[in-house]
């Protein structure tokens, strides 16, 4: 059991289909590809996600985390709750029964996932969170996390709003998952980045996560607030961006910016090419899911790791700035 340390900085820019700008993490050679195969054969990973088929992130990162432990040799037991919380709790009583050597959780509910890595840690195997944190809680059960930042994705990308609409401004926000973390923490980078500022919330909305129920929050909106009286609508992800984007398509708004604190679809790139999303912190799930396995690795080889966060790089991307960042699709 351990406490929660300092944050760390991590890119783990060696990786297959990476973003090229990002480099390794100094110091820390060992994150990127733990050992041979042959050396790690023993070894056995559990690791439960969200909702692998919920969009194309999720579904990318189930994909790459399957194909990156046959390359890392080990045994990696991948399962898929589908979003459902009492489908993960039961896999996680699976995976204990399976006597791996680590656990990972992406947890479908942050609070919910307090009591399973206080399950796990009591039945005596390391657990760490990967992608989606648990609540403050229950970190003192996890190993480390493994994963993005997403308080600094909301902030970054906040920040970039920030220099296209000034100082004094009106926005609305569309929120994601009520009781997910990478909701709350997004929408914390968002509030740090305009406190001190005259910017003005004038609403929130949960979407759910769901593009559709998004675009419906952002059609009422759209009725609500007349044109000229928004400058801009700041969204939880490019999922909710893309619902809000097709909403003002329809009603012919074009006053209103958009943004996303993180994008998880490479196809959002070409609403960034065309100027109708204005930025986004651009994450990889392939960097995303191997980063989690090879610290898997390291803890399952008895290692300790040194920091609790160990983030990757998510480079805020703008139509001006999309060409230099040479992001890898997938």
């Amino acid at each position: 059991m351990r406490k929660k340390r300092l944050v760390s900085m991590l890119c783990v820019g060696a990786m297959a289909l990476s973003l090229t700008a990002c480099g390794s993490s100094s110091g820390d050679s060992s994150a990127a590809g733990s050992g041979g195969g042959a050396a790690n054969g023993d070894i056995v990973i559990g690791m439960t996600v969200n909702n692998a088929g919920a969009d194309p992130y999720q579904t990318a990162y189930y994909s790459a985390a399957e194909e990156y432990a046959k390359t890392l040799g080990v045994d990696l037991k991948l399962l898929d709750p589908v979003g459902d919380v009492t489908k993960q709790q039961n896999q996680v009583q699976d995976l204990i029964g399976m006597n791996c050597d680590v656990i990972v959780l992406w947890p479908t509910n942050s609070e919910s996932g307090v009591a399973m890595v206080r399950q796990i840690n009591a039945a005596g195997i390391p657990v760490m969170s990967a992608n989606t944190n648990v609540e403050e809680s229950g970190k003192e059960y996890l190993e480390c996390y493994v994963g993005p930042s997403n308080v600094l994705e909301g902030k970054q990308t906040a920040e970039q709003m920030i220099e296209d609409i000034g100082t004094d401004a009106k926005i609305l926000y569309i929120d994601g998952q009520a009781g997910y973390s990478t909701s709350a923490e997004r929408r914390q980078g968002l509030d740090e980045a305009i406190e001190g500022t005259n910017i003005e919330v004038l609403e929130s909305q949960i979407s759910d996560g769901n593009r559709e129920k998004a675009q419906q929050v952002m059609e009422n909106y759209l009725v609500k607030y007349p044109e000229g009286s928004v400058d801009a609508v700041f969204c939880m992800d490019d999922n909710i961006a893309i619902g809000a984007i097709n909403a003002m398509d329809a009603a012919g708004r074009t006053d209103i910016k958009v943004y996303a604190a993180a994008c998880g679809d490479y196809n959002t790139l070409t609403y960034i090419e065309s100027g109708k999303l204005r930025a986004t912190a651009m994450q990889s799930p392939i960097i995303d899911a191997q980063t989690a396995l090879d610290y898997a690795v390291r803890i399952a080889k008895g290692e300790e790791i040194a920091e609790f966060d160990n983030f990757m790089e998510t480079p805020v991307a703008t139509a001006d700035n999309l060409d230099s960042l040479n992001i890898e699709p997938w």
